[in-house]
């Protein structure tokens, strides 16, 4: 009979555990509709947050705040005024809601989100505003590319942060991340509506994964499958009317890109994200 009485406490428990371990496995998946409590700071771009009985490292998407804690490395300017901030913004707010794009982890295995504080703004936007951080996107997280540039943009015009004259007078940048080579020069046209990229080496470029920004405008062309011949050319169209031309032509699926007014420059990433040629429009 004692035996009977154990195997039912048994049966009796094992549902109990089962459901445990379900609840806790099912607290530590991060899910956009939920607020969770702040756990730590890193650095401007970087902190963390609880999420059931561990700690998950939250990277902001979107934006790159200058260091403050790389190896070997002097801060960079504004690093410590970047951290400060997002310090007490996220000290402020306690909790933190998480929205992502399609890839939500990077190489370091840190969750990358939007962030969005118990006021209803968004850390990764006031930072741009601040002029406390730069763009920095990586496919295939592109959706907010063109609405974080032009925040960015509005922060340079106002010259706040990394943008001040103070900061540019000293001719110290915050790095744009360059590709060791290059190789494509591109031109613009801007009347016309017609960016021409040369390729001046002697090797095909595949183009796959690029994009061509207009500066001013915010604005992204993404280029599909295509291969640029060595010392062959490649022009990007944003005409209201087709044109006929012996270079190989590419629409860019939307007209007046560039404006005529102000100066809008034009630059060139490969798949890394890496700028590889800039068209300035003095």
């Amino acid at each position: 009979m004692k035996r009977i009485i154990i195997i039912l406490l048994m049966l009796i428990c094992m549902p109990l555990v089962g459901c445990s371990a379900i609840s806790e496995l099912s607290s530590n998946v991060i899910q956009t509709n939920q607020w969770y409590q702040v756990a730590g700071y890193v650095d401007g771009d970087t902190f963390k947050i609880k999420t059931g009985s561990d700690e998950t490292t939250i990277r902001l998407l979107y934006v790159d705040t200058p260091e403050t804690k790389k190896p070997n490395s002097p801060e960079e300017p504004f690093g410590p005024e970047a951290s400060a901030v997002t310090e007490k913004l996220l000290s402020e707010s306690q909790e933190v809601r998480l929205t992502f794009d399609k890839e939500t982890a990077d190489q370091y295995g840190r969750t990358l989100a939007v962030v969005e504080l118990k006021d209803g703004r968004m850390l990764n936007e006031i930072l741009l505003e601040q002029g406390l951080a730069k763009v920095l996107i990586i496919e295939p997280n592109v959706k907010m590319e063109n609405a974080y540039k032009q925040l960015e943009q509005q922060a340079k015009q106002a010259k706040r942060g990394l943008w001040s004259s103070d900061f540019e007078s000293n001719r110290t940048e915050f790095p744009v991340k360059k590709a060791a080579r290059s190789g494509i020069i591109i031109v613009v046209d801007k009347q016309a509506e017609l960016v021409t990229a040369t390729n001046t080496t002697d090797q095909a470029i595949d183009l796959n994964g690029w994009k061509l920004v207009s500066v001013r405008g915010n604005q992204t062309y993404p280029f599909g499958d295509y291969l640029l011949e060595a010392h062959q050319k490649v022009v990007i169209s944003s005409a209201d009317e087709a044109i006929s031309s012996d270079i190989a032509m590419l629409q860019w699926g939307a007209t007046n890109i560039w404006s005529n007014k102000e100066s809008d420059p034009a630059e060139l990433y490969n798949q890394y994200n890496e700028l590889v040629s800039v068209w300035e429009d003095e």
